[in-house]
């Protein structure tokens, strides 16, 4: 049971958070049109960095079928590419 203290504590927090955000939105915007294109490349390896870092590990099935896909494009683009220079014609 949610008492009105709590319901006033989570409004709080979510007000305060939502402050947080929005000034870090305007800084961003601020910012972005100080720093170099590498800069905010950095930064944009940085966040893939650590997307990756904390995204859930890729299961063993969808792994193996990730290379099966990829396998299966590979060997369609190979029968293209002998159609191809079947009929004489070069990529």
């Amino acid at each position: 049971m949610t008492t009105q203290i709590d319901k006033e504590l989570y409004r709080k927090a979510y007000e305060s958070l939502r402050q947080w955000s929005e000034a870090e939105r305007i800084e961003r915007i601020r910012d972005a049109r100080r720093l170099t294109p590498q800069e905010r490349w950095r930064q944009f390896v940085d966040l893939v960095d650590f997307s990756l870092r904390i995204a859930a590990p890729e299961s063993e099935r969808l792994r193996s079928q990730k290379i099966a896909a990829i396998d299966r494009y590979y060997e369609r683009v190979r029968k293209m590419e002998v159609g191809r220079r079947a009929r004489g014609k070069a990529s």
